[in-house]
């Protein structure tokens, strides 16, 4: 099963156990520029976890490359010795370790050096916005020799081999790219000349590590943007950089900062959308192929191997959620997979604000032992546990509480688990988020814990059970009367009523979204594709200003834009009315405190948040010696913060 996965693969001097990689990716875990044990044990738990290869990101080559604060300083002669205890930590297992080396360019940020970003040419990057610094004959040869200082240090440090960024977010790409190499030198203009400095970056480094250690290159091959970078030229770009001799793998990337949503794919994104461009890269050249960008499930990248389209694999935000994924598929356990549901929040929302790497369903990131798991204390005794709610964050303290050897029972009023999660997985294009509940409803089901369903737990029921602890994950329900005024349903609905078709709703509607985020434009989009004329007011700057940080709110904006839906921004609710004089919603604008009142509408929705369902957890206080709540009904807030609570819960009880 798999087989082709778990062949083994030679990437120059380097062999792999099998064709499954970690890629360079952000963590924000670095501090003063230094690589910490935070970064050991998380490297070494995919290490456990049997990946083939780890490619360490984050590496700056220069010192005045700085586009955020938490980046690791590989031009400091010190790094060295962190980089031997990170690669000593992962060679305790059969998995090798990379270096990706990189000079972010004009995507980088002087807020942080205080000086001029360097560029190929006189461009403001899309997202940071600053305009940069052409550069001039001194500048190349400078940072060439960054990179192979750099080199040596990766080498010095016990990596197996380095990778050459020339994706997306770096420089080398921007010299190779037509939408920002506009230089009429002999750096720019035909692709002789674009790849000249990438070239010259390959030969130094190449000329610093020798000629039996491992060199890749990450290549985008497709920037999927008009004038850019297509396949047409990617193709013998990576037959040149193959022709160097000096190159031994491929690892191919697509997209921009243009269109984050290519470059930190959402469930919005179809799996595999960027396989055709690893295949043409493949079937020009003859060095090994890395395919990324949401692969998928282990059959997919399997079939990909099989039928020659790449050599390998390449995975971020799926060993991110699960760090036993590879293991777990050598093993044929593919159903006990928590897979990613590429919902972003937790990872790319995290570290695009700064933040450092976080996961939805993997509430340990970050927090990894430096050592195996099975140094977890021992629990002093066992105990009688129930759980109130089979959301995720319930059914995840139910599931940590009996692996520590507890005896849980789970009560959920409801037919089915999944609490809200089972209304996300309903909107349009959200269907992904039934994962999580896939995941631990199979765990729990394995493990042999009770579940009752249809159950509503009361006091007196829990009091007859005479439990040691409780774990209260009741959840939260949407704010009943947000706004003043006289209204309800059917002519005043929430989400919720929309998603459970609770009343009909008329074919104008008028939505009010303080949420931001998915809940709304998804809810919004339903109703859009019911044929409703929908009409969106909000008090943000923009519709959707959660999703920014994710990188989903260009596509978000253009599903409801091409289904008709309008947006207006800047608006306070003053009130609702649903007098006998009809529906009427009173607004202001923010700015000119303008009065505005919308009365051509047959219903209103509205997504303005939620309030903790926590009567049952007060109920039972002091009550039972233990009582915990979690989650939504300790105060709404995420998904990520559900389950990290319920795994909490569960360690320490």
């Amino acid at each position: 099963m798999f087989d082709n996965l778990f062949e083994p693969l030679n990437l120059g001097n380097t062999t792999l156990s099998n064709r499954i990689c970690l890629l360079a990716h952000r963590t924000n875990f670095a501090q003063s520029g230094r690589l910490n044990e935070r970064h050991i044990a998380y490297y070494r738990r995919r290490a456990q976890g049997e990946c083939g290869l780890i490619i360490l990101g984050e590496l700056a080559v220069h010192p005045d490359d700085r586009p955020w604060e938490t980046l690791i300083e590989a031009h400091r002669p010190e790094v060295v010795a962190d980089f031997q205890k990170l690669t000593d930590a992962v060679h305790q297992f059969d998995t090798r370790i990379m270096a990706q080396l990189n000079h972010w360019g004009f995507q980088s940020s002087g807020y942080v050096t205080r000086k001029a970003i360097l560029g190929p040419s006189a461009v403001a990057d899309i997202v940071f916005g600053e305009t940069c610094k052409p550069m001039e004959p001194e500048d190349f040869t400078e940072i060439a020799d960054a990179y192979s200082q750099a080199a040596l240090r990766v080498q010095q440090g016990g990596f197996d081999g380095l990778e050459i960024d020339m994706g997306p977010e770096s420089l080398l790409r921007q010299f190779l790219s037509p939408i920002s190499n506009h230089r009429g030198d002999e750096y720019g203009g035909s692709l002789e000349n674009r790849m000249r400095f990438p070239l010259k970056i390959v030969e130094s480094v190449r000329a610093a590590v020798g000629n039996d250690f491992t060199v890749g290159v990450c290549l985008c091959a497709d920037e999927k943007f008009w004038g850019g970078i297509t396949p047409e030229e990617s193709v013998p770009m990576a037959q040149t950089l193959e022709a160097t001799g000096a190159v031994d793998f491929i690892n191919v990337a697509v997209g921009t900062y243009y269109n984050l949503h290519l470059i930190m794919p959402s469930m919005h994104v179809p799996f595999g959308f960027s396989i055709d461009v690893a295949e043409q890269i493949k079937n020009g050249i003859g060095i090994s192929v890395m395919a990324g960008h949401q692969i998928g499930f282990p059959g997919k990248a399997d079939q990909l191997i099989a039928n020659g389209k790449a050599d390998m694999v390449g995975y971020v935000r799926a060993l991110i959620s699960d760090p036993d994924m590879v293991k777990k598929t050598r093993e044929g356990r593919v159903a006990d997979i928590r897979y990613c549901v590429k919902d972003n929040k937790g990872c790319i929302g995290r570290v695009s604000q700064s933040k450092a790497l976080g996961c939805i369903q993997n509430p340990r990131i970050g927090y990894e032992p430096l050592s195996d798991d099975s140094s977890r204390p021992p629990i002093q005794r066992k105990k009688k546990v129930i759980v109130v709610g089979a959301g995720p964050s319930g059914m995840e303290a139910a599931r940590v509480a009996h692996e520590r050897g507890h005896e849980v029972t789970v009560y959920e009023k409801s037919d089915t688990v999944g609490g809200q999660v089972k209304l996300i997985g309903k909107r349009p294009g959200r269907g992904a988020m039934q994962g999580v509940i896939r995941y631990l409803k199979h765990m729990l089901t394995e493990q042999g814990v009770s579940i009752q369903t249809g159950v509503t737990a009361t006091p007196e029921l829990i009091l007859e059970q005479a439990p040691d602890a409780v774990v209260v994950a009741t959840g939260s329900v949407p704010v009943s009367k947000p706004f003043p005024g006289n209204y309800g349903p059917p002519a005043v609905l929430n989400g919720w009523d929309v998603i459970q078709d609770t009343h009909p709703v008329g074919e104008k509607v008028l939505f009010v979204d303080e949420d931001g985020g998915h809940h709304a434009m998804a809810t919004a989009e339903l109703l859009a594709e019911q044929g409703k004329q929908v009409d969106m007011v909000t008090g943000d700057l923009f519709i959707g200003i959660e999703l920014a940080p994710r990188g989903e709110l260009y596509l978000g904006r253009q599903r409801l834009l091409q289904k008709g839906v309008t947006f207006r921004t800047d608006l306070d609710i003053l009130e609702i009315d649903t007098s006998d004089n009809g529906l009427r919603v009173k607004a202001r604008d923010i700015y000119t405190n303008e009065s505005i009142t919308f009365e051509d509408y047959d219903t209103v929705v509205l997504d303005v948040g939620n309030t903790a369902d926590d009567d049952l957890y007060h109920l039972l206080k002091g009550q039972v010696k233990e009582v915990y709540r979690i989650g939504d009904c300790v105060a709404p807030r995420g998904i990520d913060m559900a389950i990290f609570e319920g795994r909490r819960v569960g360690e320490q009880l």
